[in-house]
């Protein structure tokens, strides 16, 4: 007896204004769980050099590049075990998305996963083009037929929406939803920034 081939599974495409969205979500998540490692450490001075210069090259004349390092490490550990274990970060869980493989559409491997959470803070510290990298990166999901950054196609990943066609049809509830979630994280940042002020 002989079993006829299975179908490959089709899923939708991530749209790129969620991503964005999970993103955001992402960002400010990464962003209150940093701010209390600089706050203790004292690494929220400005020092004399311009803003400008400090953010093409944040290593030059920076005592505490160590911090630098660690944060970045925390940063990228986050999104790694994430991916790895579920193939969502809770940004992406929000907005209902998935990190699959390209080819075998699971989660990625742990050493896929690893890949795709290096790549960003890897090109993101390279001395005086990181910006213009992380920019290429971003905008790369513009040309790519499958929607993927930069990241993706190195790692072999690409970014699937879980809600499929009917997404639209649930009505402006998980938006306002997110929303919600976006104002009260940034709330909470705001919080945390004046109470370690203080």
């Amino acid at each position: 007896m002989t079993t006829a081939p299975h179908a490959p599974i089709t899923r939708t495409l991530a749209a790129r204004r969620h991503r964005f969205a999970a993103f955001l979500v992402d960002g400010l998540i990464c962003l209150i769980a940093v701010s209390p490692i600089y706050a203790l450490t004292g690494d929220v001075e400005v020092s004399d050099e311009s803003t400008l210069a400090g953010y093409l090259n944040p290593y030059a004349d920076n005592p505490n590049w160590p911090i630098e390092v660690a944060v970045t490490v925390l940063l990228a550990a986050y999104f790694w075990v994430q991916h790895a274990l579920w193939g969502q970060t809770l940004g992406k869980r929000l907005w209902r998305l998935k990190v699959v493989s390209s080819t075998i559409g699971e989660p990625p491997s742990f050493r896929h996963a690893g890949i795709r959470a290096l790549v960003y803070p890897f090109i993101t510290s390279v001395p005086y083009i990181g910006a213009l990298l992380n920019l290429v990166d971003m905008l790369w999901i513009f040309g790519d037929s499958k929607r993927r950054c930069l990241h993706d196609v190195i790692a072999g990943t690409v970014v699937v929406d879980l809600s499929g066609p009917g997404r639209k049809e649930r009505g402006g509830s998980g938006f306002l939803f997110g929303l919600g979630i976006v104002v009260a994280l940034f709330a909470a940042f705001v919080l945390v920034s004046v109470l370690v002020a203080l």
